[in-house]
């Protein structure tokens, strides 16, 4: 059995550095924060020790054998489970959220797994590289969606009477402009119908002009267009 001092600096880092990708999360209004990243760094730590080290006392048995990685694989099985409670479908924007947040924990449990085993600078290194990837890539992520992919916007389109022939005039006005719709939706609001239309919008540009179009076709009163990432643009 190793010192206790040598375990108690196991588990002391495991919570820090937990606690470290916890604090992240927390920062961006995410359901598992700080407490909980620390606390699944923790346990996969101690889970490992008890591995490692809780049943040495058995090696005198005769046919008995101990293999620490199994619990290691139950630790990294069962932590799916947590993740999986902080992913779900947002019906606002129609996409999965909580995955990044998922990952996150998956992450802090390897990270306890590592210092339990007394890998402590494998351990760190990690965090350090997960930081990076959950704060600066957080920011360098849009960089590259905007000029790289086209994303999906979802545009309101107020009307007096959603007819026929005005429908077919805003799919038409989306194709003419180069914006791919996926989905159309009629809705009854408070003073007319309302088209709600997910596309597919190759840069802002286009969806500016497209936007100009929409609402300059007879029987629209506004166009809203929800941009996740940039705010809202109304005409």
């Amino acid at each position: 059995m190793i010192p206790f001092p040598t375990i108690l600096l196991r588990l002391a880092l495991a919570l820090v550095l937990g606690a470290l990708v916890g604090l992240e999360r927390e920062s961006s209004a995410h359901a598992a924060g700080l407490r909980t990243n620390a606390l699944v760094a923790l346990g996969s730590c101690l889970f490992m020790i008890v591995s490692i080290y809780g049943f040495l006392d058995l090696l005198g048995i005769p046919h008995v054998q101990i293999d620490p990685s199994r619990v290691a694989s139950y630790v990294v099985a069962g932590i799916g489970f947590l993740g999986g409670g902080a992913i779900f479908l947002s019906r606002d924007q129609d996409k999965v959220k909580g995955l990044t947040t998922a990952a996150a924990i998956w992450m802090v449990a390897a990270i306890g797994l590592a210092c339990g085993a007394g890998l402590l600078l494998i351990a760190g290194t990690a965090t350090a590289l997960a930081l990076i990837v959950l704060v600066l890539l957080r920011y360098a992520e849009p960089f590259f969606l905007l000029r790289h992919a086209p994303g999906i916007q979802h545009l309101h389109v107020e009307t007096t009477s959603a007819a026929g022939p005005l429908i077919g005039q805003v799919y038409d006005t989306c194709v003419r402009t180069g914006v791919r719709v996926e989905k159309l939706e009629v809705r009854t609001g408070k003073e007319g119908e309302i088209l709600m239309l997910a596309c597919l919008v190759p840069n802002v540009a286009t969806l500016t002009r497209t936007i100009g179009e929409l609402h300059a076709l007879p029987g629209i009163r506004a166009v809203n267009a929800d941009l996740h990432t940039h705010g809202s643009l109304i005409f």
